[in-house]
């Protein structure tokens, strides 16, 4: 790993994204959610996945600089991304629906014609911070598969709920459908490893734990047909009820893509002190967490907590960041004429 200092990555993922035509002010927003996706230890959609949206920003299955179409109807928000990157979609979403929810209960928010959003429990972050608790749902192509499966049947589509507590920081809770994340696949890619049995089919449907033979073949489901249920909820509730466009399979053309663009996704932004009240809100969720820690044990978490000492630890002591990523991001800003930023202490990383 290289720690590099996280102004300076927010100020180079920023400039990249600028160079590849997305508005400054939005690609310092994409930058900042970015690097934070790092800072919290979600290694697989922070960075790594810059070279992928460089290369949609380029091709036009991005839009660099979109004009959202925002309306309103009652507690419903939808939001038309016009294909914008996600990281940048994903947040103002989020703002937009809990500015609806200060005088709302339940919104509802139905985001559409996005890019990958990244890590979903980031998006929500604000929220939590605001005093919400939000939830987020997105529907991907198909990409898990089954055993005796003749195709991918259905997306990770991944979900996340950021609560806000007054005991600690936000309960984030952010998973995929799948056994791991495609991200945690396209990096042992990266560095030539294999991957642990029992994540991945390969394009025949056999079970495989060569990564470039399961980006080309399926993912497995976790809990088996649990998996599977969960990944239906997510793909009525952020596909068919926003108006997706199916699409039967991630890799179209029987090539491996990663970050796709033009996703729909539902966001739920709920109000606690207009719900139960912000004093009834506060004490059931202490006391609930209280619980966990003390009777879980030494190693009993609460989702979010690891996040928030890694962020505080990278804040003080740099980003983590793989060698692989380092060495691709080095290549790319050579390429663009920004060179990528030295790891604490001098030095090119």
């Amino acid at each position: 790993m290289h720690r590099i200092p996280r102004a300076a990555l927010e100020d180079w993922t920023a400039a990249m994204l600028a160079g590849a035509g997305v508005p400054r002010g939005d690609a310092a927003l994409a930058a900042r959610v970015l690097v934070r996706t790092d800072a919290r230890g979600y290694k697989t959609h922070g960075v790594a996945r810059l070279k992928s949206y460089l290369e949609k920003l380029a091709s036009g299955e991005v839009a660099g600089a979109a004009t959202p179409d925002v309306s309103t109807a009652g507690a419903l928000l939808r939001y038309d991304a016009g294909g914008m990157l996600g990281q940048v979609a994903g947040p103002r979403a989020v703002e937009a629906a809990v500015d609806l929810a200060r005088s709302q209960p339940v919104v509802a928010c139905q985001l559409q014609d996005s890019g990958h959003l990244g890590a979903l429990g980031v998006n929500l972050l604000g929220a939590a911070e605001a005093g919400m608790v939000a939830l987020m749902f997105q529907a991907t192509p198909p990409i898990i598969g089954a055993p005796g499966a003749r195709a991918a049947l259905i997306g990770n589509n991944p979900l996340a709920m950021a609560a806000p507590r007054p005991n600690g920081p936000p309960v984030v809770v952010d998973m995929a459908c799948c056994v791991a994340a495609r991200g945690n696949i396209l990096l042992a890619a990266r560095e030539g490893d294999p991957i642990p049995a029992g994540w991945a089919l390969d394009a025949d449907g056999a079970p495989t734990t060569d990564a470039q033979a399961a980006l080309l073949g399926t993912l497995l489901p976790f809990g088996g047909h649990k998996g599977l249920a969960l990944a239906m909820i997510v793909e009525v509730l952020a596909g068919s009820l926003a108006g997706a466009t199916f699409r039967k399979s991630l890799n179209e053309g029987g090539a491996a893509r990663s970050g796709t663009g033009h996703l729909n996704a539902l966001i739920l932004v709920l109000n606690p002190e207009l719900m139960q009240g912000r004093d009834a809100y506060d004490a059931h969720i202490a006391a609930w967490t209280a619980h966990f820690a003390e009777e879980g044990g030494a190693d009993a978490r609460i989702p979010g907590e690891r996040a928030l000492e890694a962020e505080r630890r990278a804040e003080r002591d740099g980003v983590p960041l793989m060698a692989a990523i380092v060495r691709e991001l080095t290549a790319a800003g050579e390429a663009a004429g920004l060179p990528f930023p030295a790891a604490p202490g001098g030095g090119t990383p």
